[in-house]
């Protein structure tokens, strides 16, 4: 037989009359006067303390206990004045709540040598009132422990600036104001003051001597306290660990005065042994595919000594595969064994490799789009990736079959080889090609990457109404041999705010069957990213395209290199900078060079108010050399927007042609995804 026992807790609050209940170990608990917020958290404490309390029937003594806490829990919730009351009939204890006035925090007057800004001060004694949801930043409610927090952490602010024996003594008026508002005199006793002397180094690796000493360099002069001498410790400790010395450990000695002043410090590490890796251990709960490419990627490492810059080179491969969520590399020491060796464990989480996604979409050069992409980043589960795309435009469809071996001859090299097939058909031509190409690329550090290529591509190209100087070669079967490098400082390759980056790309194309095609092409970019305050930031950047051993006229027409459009000079439609026939047809040229800069300021989370100026050349002769460009320079101004997105900024553009020259639009609007250079 089973026994029931009822709890009935009735809060008379001022303004609510919600109802609510609980049930704990068999007592139900019915909650009436209190509003939602301060319900989830009463109903917490009386939970606890009807557990802990292990009754299983009411009685006085619970019902006290419960009238005890629950006026505990509305002082520490603001309400100082809280009374409790109870009554027991039956099996129902009721509680009646006479919650009176709120008590919030009031004006904080501070005195004393203050030796921080008050206002730093006050955000310092308020933050653990001023972080909850919610809470009024101003006056927020008044919570004894939290302004003791908020104490303790102004002691710990002056401390940090050197007042090892700071005192802070926190004073609240007798008596709450009329309006609910406490005020606070805040007594600020700093003390002495102690920096830096001078910092002796000893027992630090030889190899590592020089970048150890540079760090400690600075420190004479600063505050001293026992944090910062454990912050150094810290990161003399991490230099020596990411250079293989795992078991490294350091040791402090200086002694304080009792006036303050200089503090020397003599700093000894115990660097221990160096250490090597010995192999690469995955996870055994990865997929085959998965330890291939780790075990192939990591595998340069085996023999070496860990070094944590090169591995994270490696990581950084991991992740370009797209095979991994998230990636876990942590050397497990080999105990008893000399030379010391470490195995690097390799954990963390595979992402889906399957995906099916459908695109849909707005390009003011291709108009509307739509597409269909299959991704499999484990193909037959030897960590390949299998890549399909189906994409339609106004230009016409485009469909590309693509196969990625990330660690070919089980390597650190990447390999890939696409087969793709296209109709374009935008302006006065229509174009129908198909290519193969082959590329075999290396993420050679943290910032350097390149890659050496190959391809062949069939093309024809046909027309009513260009000439054949317009048009070029009508069918041409190419092939092209070349490499390309990138060096990337950026802090993002999608949305930058700061860095730079270079990037060069040499191509050299030759006729396959006789339609007397020829030519080296280069392409040379870069750009500078630079945040001048927390929402205002520069970018600037520039390009370079020229096609040497051949005038444009000899040239297929969608071989040659083309300026303005949303990515370059934005006054011109995609393309337009340059001559264009009577209907409209770009006809492009040999050498494009284009710069732009751009100021852009946050008026919104993730949305950026832009301004830019861009200034372009188009030249259709024959170059001699990759720096030869025409001299015909148009410039552009202009504004726009851009949204945030987690694969790039969203973009919308307007850019004014200064020069407008007769035939020319006045400008362009440009809407399209990406930054912009």
């Amino acid at each position: 037989m089973s026994l029931l026992c009822c709890v009935a807790v009735s809060v008379a609050a001022q303004e609510s009359d919600s109802v609510h209940t609980l049930r704990e170990g068999g007592v139900t608990v019915t909650v009436s006067g209190t509003d939602a917020v301060t319900w989830d958290s009463l109903d917490t404490m009386l939970k606890d303390q009807l557990t802990l309390s292990g009754s299983s029937s009411p009685s006085e003594p619970l019902a006290d206990d419960l009238a005890f806490f629950t006026r505990q829990h509305f002082i520490r919730e603001g309400w100082p004045q809280a009374e409790v009351r109870w009554d027991l009939k039956g099996d129902t204890i009721t509680l009646t709540i006479l919650s009176g006035q709120q008590t919030r925090v009031g004006k904080i007057t501070w005195r004393g040598d203050l030796i921080v800004p008050e206002e730093e001060l006050r955000k310092f004694l308020l933050r653990p009132s001023i972080e909850k949801e919610g809470a009024d930043k101003t006056n927020p409610v008044w919570v004894e422990s939290e302004l003791q927090s908020g104490t303790g952490l102004v002691q710990r602010r002056l401390r940090a600036e050197g007042y090892l024996q700071a005192e802070v003594v926190l004073t609240p008026e007798a008596a709450t104001g009329s309006d609910g508002l406490r005020d606070i005199t805040m007594e600020v006793k700093p003390g002495p003051r102690f920096t830096f002397g001078s910092v002796d180094f000893a027992g630090g690796p030889v190899e590592l001597e020089k970048q150890m000493r540079g760090l400690i360099a600075q420190t004479p002069g600063e505050p001293f306290n026992e944090a910062r001498v454990q912050q150094i410790e810290g990161q003399l400790n991490s230099i020596a660990k990411e250079s293989g010395w795992l078991n490294s450990a350091t040791v402090s000695d200086y002694k304080l005065g009792q006036q303050g002043g200089t503090v020397d410090v003599v700093i000894r590490m115990t660097p221990g042994e160096r250490v090597r890796v010995a192999q690469i251990v995955p996870h055994p709960d990865f997929s085959r595919g998965s330890k291939r490419v780790l075990t192939a990627g990591f595998r340069e490492a085996e023999g070496k000594y860990y070094i944590a810059e090169d591995l994270d080179v490696m990581f950084k491969r991991a992740l370009d595969t797209g095979m991994f969520a998230r990636l876990d590399v942590e050397p497990q020491l080999q105990p008893g064994i000399s030379p010391a060796q470490a195995d690097l464990r390799i954990t963390g989480e595979e992402t889906k490799p399957k995906t099916l996604g459908f695109e849909l979409g707005f390009d003011t050069f291709l108009g509307p789009q739509a597409g269909v992409n299959y991704r499999n980043t484990n193909f037959r589960d030897q960590g390949n990736t299998l890549a399909a795309e189906l994409n339609w435009s106004t230009a016409g469809p485009l469909g590309s079959l693509k196969l990625t071996n990330p660690a070919i001859f089980n390597s650190g090299y990447a390999s890939s080889v696409q087969l793709a097939v296209e109709n374009f058909n935008l302006f006065e031509y229509s174009r129908y090609g198909t290519s193969l190409n082959l590329e075999l690329s290396r993420r050679a550090s943290k910032h350097f990457t390149y890659s050496v290529f190959a391809g062949v591509s069939a093309n024809t190209v046909s027309t009513d109404v260009l000439t054949d100087a317009e048009i070029g070669p009508d069918t041409y079967t190419l092939g092209s041999l070349g490499g390309s490098m990138m060096l990337d400082y950026r802090d993002s390759p999608v949305l930058p705010r700061k860095g730079w980056f270079v990037s060069a790309r040499l191509e050299s194309t030759m006729d396959v069957m006789g339609s007397n095609v020829s030519y080296m092409r280069t392409d040379l970019r870069g750009a500078w990213y630079r945040p001048i305050t927390k929402k205002f930031r520069f970018a600037a950047g520039a390009a370079l395209l020229s096609i040497q051993g051949a005038a444009a006229e000899e040239l297929p027409i969608d071989s040659r290199v083309f300026n303005g459009g949303p990515n370059s000079v934005r006054a011109f439609a995609e393309r337009e900078l340059g001559p264009v026939t009577n209907g409209g047809t770009p006809l492009g040229g040999t050498s494009a060079l284009f710069a732009s800069a751009e100021f852009s300021y946050e008026i919104y989370p993730n949305l950026e108010l832009a301004f830019f100026g861009d200034i372009g050349s188009l030249g259709r002769g024959s170059n001699s050399s990759a720096f030869d460009y025409s001299s015909d320079f148009r410039p552009a101004i202009g504004a726009g927007l851009r949204y945030k997105l987690p694969f790039g900024p969203v973009r919308i553009d307007y850019g004014h042609n200064v020069g407008k020259r007769e035939g020319e639009s006045g400008g362009m609007l440009h809407v399209t995804v990406g930054f912009a250079f």
